[in-house]
């Protein structure tokens, strides 16, 4: 039996219907790859960096108290924020050292440290000093102020320190800006066991970075 070439005819419509057939496959496999897209990228992860996420897609939190939310540092002009709480035991007659409670990332940290005041051997009085370190390598703009006295406005120096003291228990507040960037902090100081031999300082608060 003689095969017969194929008409020019045929052959156009066999290329036709491959490259039809081809072109359904890889419509296939684009699809299976894109599958949950949306406009073609697909969600990084709610722990990634802001750096990393830029031009992406992000994820909600998937488990956690967080669970089904965005968290806030991928949100523009929405604060980011920390709860801090730390306590101290009074060392009787001796000074106490300076502990870190809140980060303020690239601007600096606030450090707490609870003293004792009375000169007295077994009978202690607490006292909190309150510092806020520049560490953004700059000068930043600082107002601090404890419960309703009178504020304390200044540039601060880069390594320099922001301090506050607090005798008894009281409420404190600092506001630090750099270049648009503003960090809130209220916090309380509770002291305990004043005129006793076993005192203490509680802080705890929250700090607000908000960016522009």
């Amino acid at each position: 039996m003689r095969i017969r070439r194929p008409s020019p005819a045929m052959v156009v419509a066999l290329v036709a219907l491959f490259t039809a057939l081809g072109g359904t496959s890889i419509a296939a496999v684009n699809f299976a790859r894109n599958a949950g897209a949306v406009d073609g990228k697909s969600a990084v992860s709610a722990h990634t960096t802001v750096a990393r996420a830029a031009g992406k897609l992000v994820a909600t939190n998937s488990r956690g108290p967080h669970k089904g939310q965005l968290p806030g540092k991928f949100l523009s002009g929405v604060p980011h924020t920390q709860t801090f709480g730390r306590a101290f035991e009074v060392a009787d007659n001796a000074p106490g050292a300076p502990q870190v409670i809140g980060s303020a990332g690239s601007l600096g940290t606030l450090t707490a440290t609870c003293n004792d005041q009375d000169k007295r051997a077994g009978v202690e009085d607490p006292i909190t000093s309150l510092a806020f370190v520049n560490s953004s390598g700059d000068f930043i703009n600082v107002a601090r102020r404890v419960g309703n006295g009178d504020g304390a406005v200044a540039p601060l120096a880069n390594q320099t320190v922001a301090p506050l003291t607090i005798a008894g228990s009281n409420t404190f507040f600092f506001h630090v800006e750099h270049r648009g960037e503003n960090l809130i902090v209220n916090g309380v100081v509770r002291q305990d066991g004043r005129g006793s031999g076993g005192a203490s300082c509680l802080v705890y608060g929250v700090v607000m970075d908000i960016t522009s």
